[in-house]
């Protein structure tokens, strides 16, 4: 899947894990957690059903879909 910052355009892939926190996005060779919270900073440009459903799932409610979301797969 993929993210783009809301504040900076910045487009960032993005993984579900089991474990805490339970969205990782990736910044060149860096990784950090996406809360819950702080989703609504972020929205998903792409990402498959199975993707979509777990975040929903996850409580990732904030994370909104760009108007240009493609889903993939």
């Amino acid at each position: 899947m993929t993210l783009r910052c809301k504040l900076d355009g910045l487009l960032l892939p993005a993984e579900l894990r089991c474990a805490e926190p339970r969205l990782v996005a990736y910044d060149g060779d860096e990784s950090f957690g996406v809360e819950a919270l702080e989703a609504g900073f972020y929205e998903v440009l792409d990402a498959t059903r199975e993707e979509m459903l777990a975040l929903e799932q996850a409580h990732y409610r904030l994370l909104r879909r760009a108007s240009e979301f493609v889903m993939v797969g």
